[in-house]
């Protein structure tokens, strides 16, 4: 296994093991909580395996249909409107054999791919815009905001990076400037329109927010608790008072309650390894530099979401830790865009 590989592979699976380490700690507060750390460990060995396929297989293969992939993945959230399971307020998850499949992680791959093919070729910036708008708007109906939000991240990372036309950056942020005023005005000023255009669900995930800048709610209050009297070295799996979701939307504060400020340093650490070699690499794979800076992009967000609103310093948005957060479909979709990006290395035999 050559030098790179291991760089990034250690880093992730030490992130992947404290994920499961925690699950298992949390049992004082976790309904059932060996069901989640054996169904944990299954989604890790299933990543692993889909990483090294992903890796190996031709990556020509990969690229040609990729627009397929895409298209396959906007038939999920089709689908998903239709038949899928609601869990949490959101008809976001296809039951397969007993186990929840949430197909707006996966969308992620497709869009990804496509931008960093499309991108580059004639009309590329709308064809981005196209590409962008459809797993949007139907992740968007079911309702699932925060999936949303990462798919905005990926195409903003590689928007800013294009070179395009002053006119083009002008416009495009112009039209988010009067959409996130009319939504601002909306919720303020006439909420029961809101409400009709948005649905409850949202006009509640936006409350929260809200509630943040408020420096309000029960979950953060909670969470921020645990952290308090997690200290240095924490109390291990003596938790002082209750941590909701502890095991996903509050990873990042659990871990702090359970091994303390030298746990968090630990995970910020391992999180800072790989986004320094998802920087370096930006610049070696010049060719397909725009799939690396949209999972850049999107791997920082979400560590960087989660985190901060874990300790309390942004609004809470349901976003997970990754490869640490319990989640099949996030976990094995993270570890899908790693095999991709491992396989572009092996191509570009940058002492892969």
């Amino acid at each position: 296994m050559k030098k790179d590989f291991i760089k990034y592979f250690i880093p992730i699976i030490l992130l992947c093991f404290i994920g499961i380490i925690s699950i298992y700690c949390s049992k004082s507060i976790v309904n059932n909580y060996m069901y989640f750390f054996k169904r944990q460990i299954i989604y890790v060995v299933i990543g692993i395996i889909l990483l090294f396929f992903f890796k190996c297989i031709n990556f020509n293969i990969i690229y040609k249909y990729s627009f397929f992939i895409y298209l396959f993945s906007i038939f999920m959230l089709v689908y998903v409107l239709f038949f899928g399971d609601t869990i949490n307020g959101s008809k976001s998850w296809i039951n397969l054999f007993g186990i929840s499949i949430q197909p707006s992680e996966f969308a992620k791959i497709g869009l990804l791919l496509c931008l960093d093919k499309y991108v580059k070729s004639r009309y590329g910036f709308i064809k981005s815009i196209v590409l962008l708008l459809v797993p949007s708007i139907l992740t968007f109906l079911q309702p699932d905001t925060g999936t949303v939000l990462f798919y905005l991240v990926i195409y903003f990372s590689i928007f800013i990076c294009m070179g395009l036309k002053k006119k083009y950056y002008v416009s495009l942020f112009s039209l988010c400037f009067i959409g996130i005023s009319l939504f601002v005005y909306l919720y303020f000023f006439n909420s029961d329109l809101f409400i009709k255009i948005f649905g409850t669900n949202f006009f509640y995930r936006i409350d929260r927010v809200i509630n943040f800048t408020k420096n309000e709610g029960y979950q953060i209050n909670n969470a921020l608790i645990g952290i308090g009297n997690g200290g240095v070295i924490g109390n291990f799996s003596k938790y002082v008072i209750y941590i909701p979701e502890a095991i996903t939307d509050f990873m990042f504060a659990n871990i702090l309650t359970m091994f303390g400020f030298v746990g968090g340093i630990v995970v910020v650490s391992l999180f800072l390894i790989i986004d320094i070699l998802l920087v370096s690499d930006i610049f070696k794979l010049n060719k397909h530099k725009y799939y690396v800076i949209g999972l850049f992009g999107l791997f920082l967000y979400q560590q960087v979401q989660h985190i901060f609103m874990d300790i309390g310093l942004l609004p809470i948005t349901g976003i997970t830790l990754p490869f640490v957060s319990y989640g099949g479909s996030s976990l094995i979709s993270y570890f899908i865009l790693f095999g991709i990006l491992f396989n572009l290395k092996k191509k570009n035999s940058l002492n892969f």
